[in-house]
């Protein structure tokens, strides 16, 4: 197999993984429907960014490692899925929901005295609606990071990488500039496929407008995430008391 052979080949092979509805289309709608069609996209990038880390290091060898300290890739799978249920927990809206009520309640007992004082309530509801609103855009940064995150702990992509990147190198081409290549053509073909997503994801989000539409759908890629983190750890187990 020539250099361009293994490009082309693992390049269909990618290209099908990437169209593949998983972790990382649910992590780039929910940034993209939330925080709006940059933060969706910056998401997908940082989701690429940890692709071409599971690239480099198949390359280079993690398979062998993993062979021979297999309790390491465990305890990064088991990370991985406490990092969902993490997730989870910020997708379905429940922190936010708690740090809302502990809010409201601090800041009304903060109010009580100077009610007393002034007979007003119009700046205590004026305060209360705005401890409830929704939190406010989180940096595109973040939402890279989350989306490294997402990917760097993600088992189905680490299992791809140790199984596939091996079959790929060519002799005569050195493992890292093999392992580069591969990584950014799964790249370039997942950064535009999840793009459309979070363009598509922004643009409905725009047209629902209903506040309790937006909360399902949180509760909904919620569950999501804890189901897979869920289905992480169990696998774990399961593979250490069979």
């Amino acid at each position: 197999m020539t250099y361009m052979q293994g490009l082309l080949g693992f390049a269909v092979l990618a290209g099908a993984m990437a169209m593949v509805p998983g972790l990382d289309m649910v992590m780039t709608m929910n940034e993209a429907i939330h925080y709006g069609r940059r933060n969706g996209i910056m998401a997908g990038f940082g989701i690429q960014c940890g692709v071409l880390v599971w690239a480099v290091a198949a390359s280079l060898g993690l398979a062998a490692l993993i062979s021979a300290f297999p309790l390491a890739y465990d305890i990064i799978r088991v990370i991985g899925g406490m990092y969902l249920f993490y997730l989870a927990w910020s997708m379905s809206g429940m922190s936010d929901w708690a740090k809302r009520k502990l809010g409201v309640a601090t800041k009304q007992t903060e109010m009580q005295p100077r009610e007393a004082a002034d007979d007003s309530t119009a700046s205590t509801e004026s305060v209360a609606r705005s401890m409830i609103a929704p939190t406010s855009r989180p940096s595109l940064f973040s939402s890279w990071w989350r989306g490294f995150l997402t990917d760097f702990f993600n088992p189905k992509i680490g299992v791809f990488y140790i199984a596939v990147i091996p079959q790929f190198l060519v002799s005569g081409v050195g493992n890292l500039q093999m392992g580069l290549s591969l990584g950014l053509i799964h790249a370039i073909e997942g950064g535009v496929i999840l793009t459309v997503v979070a363009c598509a994801a922004a643009t409905f989000s725009a047209k629902l407008t209903s506040s309790r539409g937006k909360s399902i759908l949180s509760i909904v890629t919620g569950g999501v995430m804890a189901l897979l983190g869920g289905a992480t750890i169990l696998d774990v187990v399961r593979s250490h008391t069979a």
